[in-house]
């Protein structure tokens, strides 16, 4: 049983960590969202769309709040960790059979 209480503890500290970092990527490092923009074209790149996303540089159309940013990113992270926390439970009942 011990096994699976830290087992739990793990997935519950890491997930707490990726909530933090979503944080932080929103409210500190978000000041240079358009870095690797300006540079690529001070190198001269051009960009060759391959696919189109569902939200257009990670941002919701009309929006350019960090609370609506913040709760898109809390709500991709914990939808990310549900699929693959499925996905894992899934895997883990197929290994038993």
């Amino acid at each position: 049983m011990a096994n699976k209480k830290t087992n739990q503890k793990t997935i519950i500290v890491g997930l707490i960590a990726a909530l933090i970092f979503v944080v932080l990527g929103v409210t500190v490092f978000s000041y240079a969202l358009e870095t690797f923009d300006v540079k690529a074209e001070e190198l001269g790149a051009q960009e060759h769309q391959i696919w189109t996303a569902p939200f257009a540089d990670y941002t919701v159309g009309g929006s350019d709040s960090q609370w609506i940013a913040l709760a898109v990113g809390v709500t991709a992270t914990l939808l990310l960790f549900g699929v693959g926390f499925g996905v894992a439970k899934v895997l883990k009942k197929r290994g038993k059979q």
